[in-house]
């Protein structure tokens, strides 16, 4: 446009505008606005695609990622199901972990079920999840009440505050202007009213390191933008279905004798006549046009001359509508974004086959673990401010927040163990008598005699015997980047799995079990 415009402006000087007639030919309405209409098409897809650089806008993009596109909502579903329940089967909430020699326990663990009770924790973390990986930041106000036989002050809920509001009363550096006043609530940035929190009145969930956890949502990599663009294209895939799947009519109408606009006219002037039929209402004696039964707006009517054929044609709808290539593949580019493997949002056959619990699995369970890591602080604040009302000081006992293991089955460990014996074997041409199971537990995956012992890895007979390979041949297999890369994941697992029992050796969990949660609840 650019270049047309300067060529005009070249030749004005040499063309008398005054003296150029309008064409008469018929151009139909429609076609006028064809050309703005793409303009305005391709403005607002590129406007679309846009990404916030203010806080508080990306929360809003994140915010509708989550309620327009069911990958997304399916994906924080997911992660929010993992981070809280952890495997089927097993543990299905967090639990409050303390030594148990620790002195005066038993108050301890009152303190907590009590919270939790009045709180309603347990009920809620999974919503905090979701929001904390969604968003990146939540926020939670600790409502702070008095008891009425005990006149107490117990912490008596949670209650969420909005992120949009929420802002760190920081100076140029980053660094608290008041450590005791760290979070304000304001309607926008230059809004002068203010609500001032307290380090004990405030929750701040967040992902990562940084002052607002914005930049470590789920969302905010290259997801933001390719889901976007999923979302326009599920909506064109739509109107396709809708504009282009019918068939259609072309009436050939015969405008012999006819102007240029008098063939126009007369094509709508027949298709007007099709389009509607007229009926008469016996008791008003009324005359009412109803609609065609077939789609009259999508009809055409073609003037034609004389000897030319005067037909109605049926146009096919488009046979290209089942080719949704471009969006299985901005599905898979989606999912790559979100670390998740696209079984687990049921997006691919076989499920948990064995086929698919592969490295995949592994990597989202770190990813899950990451997340798990993020919302400790902020639940551990919580009890913390519980201990302090009770006259509990947190610091003199050891405690911690533990989350469900994410346990993998027994059977995959087995499959696991097979495939790396079956690898050495192969990279090194050494008989597979030769690497027991018992040399590859202590030597490559570097597990005790005790812990293989203690933990039943290995059946009896696969206890006798030690190394059978020199050291330097077992250097030489550490060194494989592949079978390296599958030992380190095989030693997860096998960590995983066994490593929540050893964690608990000493300690006791304390809090509401899952039974009496729900007894209360009846009774409420």
């Amino acid at each position: 446009m650019n270049i047309i415009n300067a060529v005009r402006n070249k030749l004005r000087k040499f063309l008398d505008v005054a003296d150029v007639k309008k064409s008469t030919e018929h151009m139909p309405d429609i076609l006028r606005g064809a050309g703005s209409f793409m303009g305005r098409l391709t403005t607002a897809y590129f406007g679309s695609l846009r990404e916030a650089t203010k806080r508080t806008a990306r929360y809003s993009e994140y915010e509708y990622l989550d309620k327009h596109l069911a990958e997304a909502s399916a994906t924080l579903n997911v992660y929010s199901d993992n981070v809280v329940s952890g495997a089927i089967g097993g543990a299905e909430n967090y639990q409050v972990v303390v030594n148990k020699k620790t002195p005066n326990i038993e108050k301890i663990e009152e303190v907590v079920k009590a919270t939790e009770r009045r709180t309603r924790i347990k009920d809620d973390v999974w919503d905090i999840a979701r929001d904390t990986i969604c968003f990146g930041d939540n926020w939670e106000e600790i409502i702070i009440g008095q008891e009425k036989e005990s006149k107490e002050f117990v912490v008596q809920k949670l209650k969420g505050l909005p992120p949009k509001q929420m802002y760190a009363d920081v100076d140029e550096r980053g660094v608290l202007k008041n450590a005791e006043i760290p979070y304000i609530q304001k309607q926008s940035v230059s809004d002068k009213a203010r609500i001032e929190f307290h380090w004990w009145q405030v929750i701040h969930f967040k992902m990562g390191r940084g002052i607002y956890g914005v930049n470590r949502s789920l969302f905010s990599n290259a997801s933001r933008r390719i889901g976007r663009q999923l979302l326009w294209i599920d909506d064109s895939m739509v109107l396709a279905r809708l504009s282009r799947a019918y068939q259609r009519y072309a009436f050939m109408v015969d405008t012999s004798g006819l102007g240029p606009d008098e063939k126009f006219e007369f094509a709508e002037q027949f298709l007007e006549r099709v389009r509607r039929k007229e009926i008469v209402d016996r008791s008003s004696g009324r005359i009412s046009p109803l609609d065609a039964p077939w789609m009259p707006d999508e009809d055409i009517a073609i003037p034609v001359e004389k000897d030319s054929p005067q037909d109605i044609k049926v146009l096919a709808g488009d046979l290209r509508l089942g080719q949704i290539d471009d969006v299985r593949y901005f599905q898979e580019k989606f999912f790559m974004a979100l670390n998740i493997p696209k079984a687990y949002v049921s997006k691919e056959e076989g499920v948990r086959a064995k086929a698919t619990i592969t490295q995949l699995d592994v990597q989202f369970a770190r990813q899950v673990r990451r997340k798990q890591r993020a919302l400790r602080p902020g639940l551990r604040q919580m009890y913390r401010v519980a201990f302090y009302l009770a006259d509990i000081d947190p610091d003199l006992f050891e405690w911690e927040i533990v989350f469900p293991v994410l346990a993998t089955m027994d059977e995959l460990l087995k499959w696991e163990m097979e495939l790396v014996k079956a690898k050495i074997a192969k990279l090194y041409g050494v008989e597979i008598g030769a690497l027991n199971n018992l040399w590859i537990m202590e030597k490559l995956l570097e597990f005790s005699r005790e812990e293989i012992e203690k933990y039943s890895v290995l059946a009896p007979e696969d206890m006798k015997g030690g190394s059978s390979l020199p050291t330097e041949t077992a250097a030489m297999i550490k060194k494989d980047p592949f079978l390296r890369h599958a030992l380190d994941d095989l030693k997860d697992l096998a960590a995983w799995k066994i490593g929540r029992e050893q964690e608990m050796e000493d300690k006791k969990e304390i809090g509401l079990e899952r039974e009496e949660e729900l007894s209360d609840k009846w009774r409420e």
